[in-house]
């Protein structure tokens, strides 16, 4: 099953439910109007739940979405960098962490702690990828009201 979910920013997400290792692929996104088409691939890459039954799903087409701004700062498993999502230029943050230092359980459990931790004045996960070097975790870009 998937679920759209259109924006005002003229932008859509598709949700796809229930996904399972058969549903490992490359899935390609039309959109046609009387003007003409244009589409989008992406790699969906499904892994069984982890050791602590948390399932993600792993997408490997982070720059064809999203543009790389700043380095945010540093620490001793990851990077954190601003990154714009293409298209929109929606903000975000974005977490590189270094596959030689961080197992995928590791971050995966990292992960589990968000989703259990869902609160409006935390920081929300938007999106998971994976490179041969880094997992990229896709994140809400925190604003600070005071300033």
């Amino acid at each position: 099953d998937a679920i759209v979910f259109p924006s005002d920013l003229g932008e859509a997400s598709l949700k796809i439910i229930g996904v399972t290792a058969e549903d490992d692929g490359i899935y390609t996104c039309i959109a046609a109007n009387d003007m003409g088409s244009v589409s989008s691939s992406a790699s969906l890459r499904v892994l069984g739940p982890g050791s602590d039954g948390i399932m993600v799903i792993w997408k490997d087409n982070f720059d064809s979405l999203y543009s790389e701004v700043a380095e945010l700062g540093r620490g001793r498993f990851s990077v954190v960098k601003k990154c714009d999502q293409k298209g929109t230029k929606r903000a975000v943050a974005t977490k590189f962490v270094n596959k030689k230092l961080m197992k995928r359980d590791q971050v995966t459990h990292e992960l589990g702690v968000m989703q259990n931790l869902q609160h409006p004045q935390l920081i929300g996960l938007l999106d998971t990828f994976e490179t041969s070097t880094n997992y990229i975790l896709v994140l809400e870009m925190c604003v600070d009201s005071n300033i």
